[in-house]
């Protein structure tokens, strides 16, 4: 569902010399941030995140990151902040998806860690 949902959407226009990425408002898509690259800014790239969910082995590598808790919000936060593919992420603009983090965690960490750890009474 995560492949589905966020496959493509985590790229950003990244300044490699300040480390920063671009504002939306200077930069709101794949195709500005290229025209950037081609008017000579070589330091411009678009890039994206380490951890995504472009093919089903990325996404089960996100999901396994999210349910042992090791980095998961800035994989959370990635995914609040997308938009349409090829599209530079805006703050919490999809503020939906802390549904679908919310709803992983409890069905796919908490409630497994109960059975596998719950003490049986007799």
């Amino acid at each position: 569902m995560g492949v589905n949902l966020f496959a493509g959407k985590f790229y950003h226009c990244f300044n490699e010399t300040s480390e920063e990425r671009f504002l939306p408002e200077d930069v709101n898509n794949k195709t500005q941030c290229l025209d950037l690259i081609e008017k000579g800014s070589s330091e411009v790239r678009w890039k994206n995140t380490k951890i995504n969910f472009d093919n089903v082995g990325m996404g089960y590598l996100s999901l396994l990151q999210v349910a042992t808790f090791k980095g998961w919000l800035d994989i959370m936060y990635a995914a609040v902040d997308s938009r349409e593919v090829e599209s530079q992420p805006v703050y919490e603009d999809n503020l939906f998806v802390y549904l679908y983090f919310v709803c992983f965690i409890i069905f796919g960490s908490f409630i497994p860690f109960c059975l596998f750890i719950g003490k049986n009474p007799m």
